[in-house]
């Protein structure tokens, strides 16, 4: 009996390579994203305040708020209160991260890493960053904070590049490496600026670090996806 091997093209093992890295991605839990929110939104408004030390704090300071919420509004009594330890192992997810502030959906101030540490302390520090250390905008003001709105970005499946066309706008971010020059573009800058392909989105981050356009095609490319969080 002869038995017959089908062996996939190119084309498909990608896909089936892209259908596997996709079921990887999976989302953290509704309370891990608020305890990271909350983290940001609270280093930010300690630097504003002036607080020279514990801008950066762990984690259960916000868990033992948040317990304490719980119990003043009487939904459960304190023993009955507890984090999973699910949780706290995704608040020590080692990522790079990108937070962006958004004022009247505007962006406000966006900076991150694609150095991976603790995503609680990640968030905190990036957060501060955006706030008060990105040159395209003025230090955040007090009056601003309650009109802003946070985006946590965490860097997933970070991929070099062998042809453009693997880019897919909207989804991927990129990185361009010009070996001394180098940046990155998050997946939804794409869409906010309407870029139509992806020699356009890579034409755009050679704008931005301030090289000629075209020059991409000398440099090394890389794509990623990422976890959205946002309030």
């Amino acid at each position: 009996m002869k038995i017959k091997v089908r062996v996939m093209d190119n084309k498909e093992k990608e896909t089936e390579r892209e259908e596997r890295q996709e079921s990887e991605i999976k989302d953290y839990r509704e309370e891990t994203k608020k305890i990271l929110l909350r983290l940001a939104r609270k280093a930010i408004e300690r630097y504003l305040e002036k607080i020279e030390e514990g801008i950066i704090v762990p984690p259960h300071e916000i868990i033992e708020e948040k317990i304490s919420e719980k119990v003043k509004r009487g939904e459960k009594s304190e023993e009955e209160i507890s984090i999973s330890d699910e949780i706290l192992k995704e608040l020590d997810d080692e990522k790079g991260v990108f937070v962006t502030l958004r004022k009247n959906g505007e962006v406000r101030g966006c900076i991150g890493t694609l150095k991976e540490d603790k995503l609680w302390i990640q968030v905190q520090k990036y957060a501060v960053f955006s706030a008060f250390n990105d040159p395209r905008f003025p230090p955040l003001k007090k009056d601003e904070l309650p009109q802003i709105k946070i985006e946590i970005s965490v860097i997933e499946n970070i991929e070099d590049v062998k042809d453009v066309s693997e880019i897919k706008l909207g989804e991927h971010g990129i990185i361009l490496d010009m070996g001394g020059k180098g940046g990155i573009l998050l997946p939804e800058v794409a869409i906010e600026h309407n870029v139509k392909t992806p020699e356009d989105f890579l034409d755009m981050l050679c704008k931005k670090i301030g090289v000629q356009k075209g020059l991409w095609k000398k440099g090394k490319i890389k794509k990623f996806k990422t976890k959205k969080i946002s309030e």
